[in-house]
This record gives structure tokens, C-alpha cells and sequence, in this order.
């Protein structure tokens, strides 16, 4: 087997690695554990230094913390957030680190299903009777609540959540047992199985022995 051959099948395999577990988790959404690591007092000592002007400002809009919220997808690292709760209850808000930038998002789930999503990072948008979800890349926190109470304003529904952490995880799962964002997982793991099938046999399958 020459050199480049090799490399070609390293490649292969390292870009395997790298998207299987991309695409177990948009098959399997419901397969993710959610739970509190950390109480409301565990926000400051877990916030680095990038966002602690954002967890000012969410403060000063009148969100309270609820505590640092970990997500563990299948075969892929824990995902952690700064989780907090509207005092009026319409809705949570969280803060991911996510470098450059850190990733804000508001979200309200609805007891009968559906819900509203606004994020400043890279959420697929969905747009339904039940379901309205979108991005919009570098709104400040203000301006993305104002986006956030619209879409709720577009649904017909104001937004009741709870201030109980064991919510906010019965929320999280909400999230991916709705129809609407299964269907976005899904195709994405379809376009991403079709692209690595076809990266694979261009690195690989190509120089297999044909018998």
C-alpha cells in the first residue's frame, strides 16, 4: 500500500470518528441525559470570562439562575450551560460557551407540545403552528428577547415555564422528543451519512480489490 493511500485511509477514518457520533445523536435525539451539575450559586464559579458581561445583562433583564445544566449526547463529550429563568415565567434562557463568541439562546416549551426557540448561534430554523424556531447570529440579549417574545406573539402562546431545575430537564427532553426538530435531526443525519458513504468509498473503497 503506498503512502498516499495511506493517508488517504487515516483521513477516512478520522473523518468516521468524527461524524458517527454527529449522526447517532441526530437518529437518536432521545438518547441524551440532561441533569443539573451545579445549583443557581454554581453559575458565577462556572462562568469563564467571556461571558460573564452576558450573565450581567441576563440578570439585569430580570433572569434568575438556575444552576449549570449538563447534556450528555451519545458517544460525544457533555455539553454545559449556564441555565436560567425568566422571573416572570415566560421562558428559560442559556448560555454555551462556544468559542469565539458564547452561544445565547431563549426557550419556551408548551405543556399541549411545541415550542419557541431564538438563538444568537446556529439553531436550524423550524417554522410550524406549533413549533418556531430561529437564529439570528450576533443579536445582543435584548434584541434577542424582543425576537423571542415575537415568535411566541407569531404561535398565539405566552410562555408559562417553571422555575424547578427538575423542569427545566423535563423541558430539555421536550425539546427532542418534538416531531418538528426530529424531522431537522434526521435529514441532517441523512445528508451527513450520504457525504461520509461517499467520503469513504473516494478515500478508501475505491482502491478495495473487486472480486
Amino acid at each position: 500500500m503506498s503512502g498516499a493511500v495511506v493517508i488517504q485511509v487515516v483521513i477516512g477514518v478520522a473523518a468516521a470518528l468524527a461524524l458517527v457520533p454527529v449522526i447517532a445523536f441526530c437518529l437518536f435525539p432521545r438518547s441524551v441525559r440532561a441533569w443539573f451539575e451545579a445549583g443557581p450559586e454554581g453559575v458565577d464559579a462556572a462562568a469563564p470570562e467571556a461571558v460573564r458581561e452576558l450573565v450581567a445583562a441576563l440578570r439585569e433583564m430580570g433572569f434568575q439562575p438556575l444552576g449549570v445544566k449538563v447534556e450528555k449526547p451519545p458517544l460525544r463529550p457533555v455539553l454545559r450551560e449556564l441555565s436560567f429563568v425568566a422571573a416572570d415565567r415566560q421562558c428559560y434562557a442559556a448560555i454555551g460557551a462556544v468559542r469565539p463568541r458564547s452561544r445565547l439562546y431563549f426557550y419556551t416549551p408548551f405543556p399541549e407540545g411545541g415550542l419557541a426557540l431564538t438563538s444568537n448561534g446556529a439553531f436550524p430554523k423550524i417554522s410550524s403552528p406549533r413549533v418556531a424556531q430561529r437564529s439570528f447570529p450576533g443579536a445582543g440579549p435584548r434584541d434577542l428577547l424582543e425576537r423571542h417574545r415575537e415568535a411566541l406573539a407569531s404561535l398565539g402562546r405566552r410562555g408559562e415555564v417553571s422555575a424547578a431545575p427538575e423542569s427545566r430537564i423535563e423541558a430539555t427532553y421536550a425539546y427532542y422528543a418534538t416531531p418538528e426538530v426530529r424531522r431537522v435531526l434526521g435529514r441532517t443525519a441523512a445528508l451527513l451519512l450520504a457525504w461520509l458513504v461517499g467520503l469513504e468509498w473516494l478515500l478508501i473503497g475505491r482502491h478495495l480489490p473487486l472480486r
